[in-house]
């Protein structure tokens, strides 16, 4: 292939890079004036290729790139000036202040002065490293990198740009490699574009995708607990939302973990610790009911379940520390009585009846808190008999929106169809959302609710994969469907235990604990809380009871037949498979699939990049160390060139320095650098004569083109 052809199928091919760089880069970053940056292109294109042929006339290449840099940036930029001082004045300002912001705020959305001067220099940068320095790892390493962040950080769907860059760093391969062999060339281009298509097809056709997800979640999910995914949300976005939330009113999405501590707890045994309940549910998530009332200071330090007519058990102690002052207060479940704190909640506690929210008032801080709790006491026989009406409550815990869809209230009847009483009917629900093996759960891989789509019926039916926000609102809203007041509380799990024995037991309570559950409410037992998140366990909530496995395999069956039927009856459902099915478990991910095409992408780019780099090691040391070299440095980059061209051929144990040079510089051609380079090695070394670094430099880079040319005439030869 003719070296003109070659250089620009070089420029045709990392044009397709810009544009995989640059289509989410406007998205996130408009450009204003396309026109401009595609003629901006097209000449420093021209430019560069230019320089590949003639590369002896490179200052005149170096300025000419300078000065269309210059004037490209005003073409894209103008700052609504005419080009000239003036206008380089405003824009070095301007690019000043811009700067400041994006280091302090973060983030991929970039200030426009910046984000254009990015462009404009990364167009260059490209070009010059693929079409004149033929270093195309470097160009598609950074158009990688660029894409991670986007798909990370904005959670934009980069699946085609994955495919694309795939296929376009085989292309540069192939090339690069092949460019004086048709047929290997075309085979390999082939190729390349053959096994990104196989790839395409095996993440959408099968399996493959839920594979990676069940075996990464573990994985994930640790990294999600040590505050990862929270630390890059809050570069990407500020301060995410990683821990208890006062604003539920919309629910979904992905949770990033914040491992900041909250309180400690000092007691005999675990909690729950609630903060509030909220009753009134949107259709995308939850807010304070229409009955609010105001808070009003708590009656004698004491704190109850009004509605509930039971026994209380034996008082044990809890005390909480809080992590700095906080505006709310988690209180464990029973009959609580404070005994002390700070703020005092003898004279400065407000309770508000309709959310159980405890303040304080003069909006003073919660420090600590001394009490002694009481947990109510429930027979199975109480369970197992109670009922459950709104006679002496609220209807408000019974509503739902006009918009949800009949197939929730259908669900939540076959779920329940064999269960006798309001608790197994509760028991029903809390077991098909804990076991059912459709659900999974992550707070990583949670999707966003579709617009116009009711939240628990998105979680349900088209995306069962989510964390305690989806399971306990899911929970809340199947029981209202049948008629069972229920309500959504929300504040922090046990947390973790830290040390200490009896009643002084020590727990961490950090805002990666925080979570949400559900109430429901019986006659005389008041509201007892419940747990259908899979893996957590709520001290406070009942034993489940005892029932026939008749009647349990009965109920489990149609609550999944009732999913298949459900799901296939409705056009926007995705088919859904009962647990006792022997066919695979689809795909019930909307967009999760693009996690796994992501990662299927990125290790082959990455792959191939590592195979790239092993092969070329001894030519990109020896390119590497050219640059800066000083008689100080020298010895130090020598014998990390010594250790790269054991590639090459090995050195044997007692061999000279000088005859392992010649043997080098033998296998790679007739000329003599590396003994050239090994002479100076041993002068400075050894006799500590002065070297003079730059005749080294123009040795090293010989070198490394000797040696690129070496692996490649190596390669080719163990192909034929």
């Amino acid at each position: 292939m003719p070296k003109w052809l070659q250089r620009l199928l070089t420029i045709l091919l990392t044009w397709w890079l810009l544009a995989l760089f640059v289509q989410p880069f406007s998205v996130i970053n408009p450009i204003a004036h396309p026109r401009e940056l595609a003629g901006y292109v097209v000449i420093i294109s021209l430019i560069s290729y230019l320089a590949a042929l003639w590369p002896r006339a490179w200052p005149i290449w170096l300025t000419t790139a300078f000065l269309s840099m210059i004037v490209g940036l005003w073409a894209i930029l103008p700052l609504k000036q005419h080009f000239g001082i003036t206008w380089f004045n405003t824009y070095v300002q301007t690019f000043n202040t811009a700067t400041r912001r994006f280091l302090q705020v973060g983030g991929v959305d970039v200030p426009a002065t910046l984000s254009m001067t990015l462009i404009v220099a990364l167009v260059a940068f490209l070009l010059l490293i693929t079409v004149v320095l033929q270093l195309y790892p470097g160009a598609v390493a950074i158009v990688l990198s660029y894409l991670l962040a986007v798909h990370v950080f904005n959670g934009s769907d980069l699946t085609t740009q994955f495919f694309q860059l795939a296929v376009v760093t085989g292309l540069l391969a192939v090339l690069h490699l092949y460019h004086t062999r048709w047929r290997a060339f075309l085979i390999g281009s082939l190729s390349i574009v053959g096994l990104t298509l196989g790839l395409m097809w095996l993440s959408t056709s099968t399996p493959l995708n839920d594979w990676l997800t069940n075996i990464s979640v573990p994985a994930r999910e640790r990294l999600n607990q040590r505050g990862f995914y929270a630390s890059l949300e809050a570069y990407a976005n500020g301060s995410g939302r990683t821990g208890f939330t006062e604003n539920s009113r919309v629910l979904g999405g992905p949770v990033y973990d914040d491992p900041t501590p909250v309180f400690t707890a000092t007691s005999r045994e675990a909690h729950y610790y609630r903060v509030e309940v909220d009753s009134f549910y949107t259709g995308t998530g939850w807010r304070p009911s229409t009955f609010q009332t105001q808070a009003a200071p708590l009656d004698g330090a004491i704190m109850r379940d009004p509605s509930a007519r039971v026994d209380y058990g034996q008082a044990t102690s809890v005390k909480l520390v809080f992590n700095g002052g906080k505006t709310f207060l988690p209180l464990p479940y029973g009959q609580l009585t404070f005994t002390g704190g700070k703020p005092d909640p003898t004279t400065d506690f407000l309770l508000n009846s309709a959310t159980q929210r405890i303040t304080a008032s003069d909006d003073q801080r919660f420090e600590r808190l001394d009490i002694q709790v009481q947990q109510k006491q429930f027979t199975d026989t109480q369970l197992e008999t109670a009922t459950s009406s709104t006679q002496l409550i609220s209807s408000s815990y019974l509503r739902l929106p006009s918009s949800l869809p009949q197939r929730v209230r259908t669900l939540a009847k076959r779920i329940t169809a064999d269960a006798k009483t309001p608790y197994e009917k509760v028991i029903a629900i809390q077991t098909y959302l804990r076991s059912d093996p459709r659900f999974t759960y992550s707070k990583t891989d949670a999707q966003q609710t579709p617009a116009n789509r009711d939240y628990v019926d998105y979680f349900l039916f088209d995306s069962p994969i989510g964390y305690c926000d989806n399971f306990s609102s899911a929970m809340v809203v199947l029981c209202r469907s049948i008629n069972l007041p229920a309500r959504w509380a929300k504040g922090f799990n046990t947390g973790t235990f830290e040390g200490g024995s009896g009643a002084n037991k020590q727990y961490i309570i950090r805002n990666s604990n925080a979570h949400s559950w559900p109430e429901i409410y019986f006659n005389n037992l008041g509201w007892v809380p419940f747990e259908p998140t899979p893996r957590f366990s709520n001290p406070a909530t009942p034993n489940d009871p005892v029932m026939p496995s008749a009647a349990s395999n009965t109920a489990s069956q149609s609550a999944s037949s009732s999913a298949v039927s459900s799901a296939v009856s409705s056009s926007e459902s995705r088919s859904i498979v009962s647990a006792s099915s022997t066919q695979p478990k689809p795909s019930s991910r909307s967009s999760l699939g693009s996690f796994h095409w992501t990662a299927i992408i990125v290790l082959t780019v990455v792959l191939t990049l590592c195979i790239v780099l092993i092969w070329q090691l001894p030519a990109l040391v020896a390119f590497t160390i050219s640059f800066n070299l000083t008689q100080r440095n020298f010895p130090r980059r020598y014998r990390l060139l010594l250790w790269s061209l054991r590639r090459v051929t090995r050195r044997q144990s007692s061999q000279p320095l000088t005859v392992y040079a010649h043997r080098i510089d033998t296998r790679l051609g007739d000329q003599r650098h590396f003994t050239t380079l090994t002479h100076a090695y041993e002068a400075w070394t050894f006799g500590h004569v002065a070297i003079h670094p730059d005749p080294l430099t123009t040795f090293l880079k010989s070198l490394s083109t000797q040696l690129a040319q070496y692996a490649r005439r190596k390669f080719h030869v163990k192909q034929n």
